[in-house]
């Protein structure tokens, strides 16, 4: 009886780090031609798992079989030649080259002959690349020309390049590759895998439990660095998906509408035509104190330039934005943070947190003047220590202590970081632009009952998201943008949810 040898096979995975457990004997199946979803919470040992497929990491324990060899991947470039490639969610490439320089890094030696490099050899294979798997990107086109999404196809087409340098089929990794495209460009994404999966074997590392239901045939659950389940796809269901990973059913409550305020305070945030040439046009709404109001639209609506706005990032042409009544002077985020007015930017990493700085750190930084010793320039170490530890603790943040860089947290306690920082200081109204973004369910939980909780306190919230399911849950109203205009405004009380169908015509 003749057995079908799987394109990627793991066992009895492990990996430690001194006396720290981040995978234990884990077994992983990927069959060929197929794809294989891996899901988890942050910190579940996703990362690790991938990072040891690829060569970058060694395990301590276990075996790595690709097409049925053994293989101990020492480096990226090992795992290369076999046929192993990765598409990160941040993505690696370099914008002032050209596409087919960016598909071929690393790779010119083969081109190159008597020190002369092969130029057209490259453009040509980078361009047969690109028509095989369907993607109208032009090889010669400058890499930091294309939008997001063009860019992360380009990255998919370098990896399945190696199937004509080296002799293999390529194994591709796509490491939370919808976090920041658009339902339109993640449409094309899934529909290009489809494809894709008669060429290669791909494995999808996903928060997103509706990308793994879309376009995977199997998937795998990882909890605290063990494997907590493998199913067929067709076998499983987001409620038996979501118990794995986090270790508990999902809550019928999972937006916590129960805990709703519908007794609200007075306008604590009055937005009064505010226009931003070419992407906001005459925007008014007000949120009162305990009310969460949802901003939806799709890509390049507005919201996110609105979000800006409120918070001083963004310097509004005409229009006035007023906190507590008094108006905010326009582009001014020191304006608007004096007025107490707390964000959570959609680029965590790059905007929301400084990584190579301590928890303790970006804890204390809005309000570090709070911890000055008086009359003397200097800060009161032991409070600031006192705050942190205290909202470590009642945050519930995953870190061995205070004085841990924010870059090695997960992306989860990174978020609760975001979050105790503008706690800690006191705030009265709270922009947050896709809070969830990367977050896996049971950490977007987490965020959920924060938020619940600070409504609770009279704050007023304004919530931006690219998730519509959490709009809706979320919000008391939700506020449609469309080209830079509000288009409608929609009220979600506790008991009488909208529809998604109620509220998407008006975005499109």
């Amino acid at each position: 009886m003749n057995t079908v040898v799987p394109a990627l096979a793991l066992s009895g995975v492990s990996k430690h780090y001194g006396p720290v457990a981040a995978l234990r004997a884990v077994d992983l199946t990927l069959a060929r031609h197929s794809v294989l979803g891996l899901v988890g919470e942050n910190g579940a040992g996703k990362s690790t798992l991938i990072s040891i497929i690829n060569g970058t990491v060694l395990p301590t324990d276990g075996e790595l079989r690709v097409n049925g060899v053994a293989v101990t991947p020492g480096s990226p470039a090992d795992a290369a030649r076999a046929g192993i490639a990765t598409v990160f969610q941040e993505q690696g490439l370099i914008s002032n080259l050209h596409v087919f320089e960016n598909m071929l890094l690393g790779r010119e030696a083969g081109f190159s002959r008597a020190g002369i490099l092969g130029r057209s050899a490259m453009v040509g294979l980078a361009r047969d690349v690109l028509s095989e798997l369907g993607i109208a990107i032009d090889p010669l086109a400058v890499t930091g020309e294309l939008a997001f999404g063009e860019r992360q196809l380009v990255e998919i087409a370098k990896a399945f390049a190696l199937g004509r340098i080296y002799p293999v089929e390529p194994i591709v990794l796509l490491d939370e590759p919808t976090s920041a495209l658009s339902d339109k460009e993640t449409q094309i994404l899934f529909n290009s895998i489809r494809r894709w999966r008669e060429k290669a074997s791909i494995i999808l590392v996903s928060h997103r439990l509706s990308d793994v239901f879309a376009v995977c045939d199997h998937v795998t659950a990882l909890k605290d660095g063990t494997v907590n389940g493998h199913w067929a796809v067709a076998d499983a269901t987001p409620d038996m998906l979501h118990e794995a990973i986090v270790g508990r059913p999902r809550s019928a409550g999972y937006y916590k509408e129960a805990e709703q305020r519908e007794d609200l305070g007075e306008v604590l945030l009055d937005i009064r035509s505010v226009s931003v040439p070419g992407q906001l046009r005459e925007v008014s709404l007000s949120v009162r104190a305990g009310e969460i109001v949802g901003i939806a639209g799709v890509l390049g609506s507005g919201k996110t330039v609105l979000a800006n706005a409120i918070t001083g990032a963004v310097r509004p042409a005409s229009g006035e934005i007023r906190v507590g009544g008094k108006a905010l002077k326009p582009g001014s985020r020191a304006d608007a943070l004096a007025a107490d007015v707390g964000f959570v930017p959609a680029e965590r990493n790059i905007a929301g947190v400084i990584g190579m700085h301590s928890i303790e750190w970006n804890m204390t930084l809005p309000s570090i003047r709070s911890f000055r010793v008086a009359g003397l320039p200097f800060l009161s170490g032991s409070r600031q220590a006192s705050v942190t530890d205290g909202w470590i603790a009642r945050l519930r943040v995953r870190t061995p202590g205070r004085a841990v860089q924010i870059r090695n947290l997960s992306g989860g306690n990174a978020q609760k970081v975001v979050f105790a920082k503008w706690l800690a200081r006191g705030i009265k109204v709270f922009v947050l632009d896709d809070p969830g973004r990367g977050l896996d369910v049971g950490a977007k939980e987490e965020i959920y009952v924060l938020l619940r909780d600070l409504a609770r306190q009279g704050v007023a919230i304004v919530l931006v998201s690219d998730n519509l399911p959490e709009i809706i849950g979320l919000s008391n109203r939700i506020i449609t943008l469309r080209s830079g205009a509000i288009s409608a405004e929609i009220n979600a009380p506790a008991n009488d949810k909208p529809a998604e169908t109620a509220v998407v015509p008006h975005m499109v």
